[in-house]
């Protein structure tokens, strides 16, 4: 799981360097292994790790389709498969997948922030 977890920083870090060059993105969520199916009946038979990462100018109001548009293919560019959804009310998404790691990135109208958040495979 350590390995997994780290992989998993790595490429989300990588990804929101790319979409914003010259800003270093902030790791905002990432409390470690968890085990999903504890939240209901605490018999979950394997535990994840969830990052989630932030990057942008509190300055500048992003273009979010271009940001979008940079994450697919700086994921793309590191073996992920994307699939970018149609935008809905100004936001805008996409999902990634690659060797049992998923990924959400998220970039609205009326904000700053593009989100980068991602799961681990799970482990047993």
């Amino acid at each position: 799981m350590p390995e997994a977890r780290e992989v998993l920083r790595t490429e989300l870090l990588a990804v929101a360097a790319a979409v914003v060059p010259g800003q270093t993105p902030v790791i905002t969520h990432d409390p470690g292994p968890i085990n999903p199916g504890a939240l209901f009946d605490g018999r979950g038979p394997a535990t994840i790790c969830s990052i989630t990462v932030e990057t942008g100018e509190p300055d500048v109001t992003p273009d979010p389709a271009a940001a979008i548009t940079t994450a697919a293919s700086a994921l793309t560019a590191r073996g992920w498969t994307t699939e970018i959804a149609p935008q809905e009310a100004g936001h805008h998404r996409l999902a990634a997948t690659r060797e049992g790691y998923t990924v959400a990135v998220h970039a609205w109208l009326t904000d700053w922030r593009i989100t980068f958040t991602g799961d681990t495979p799970y482990s047993a």
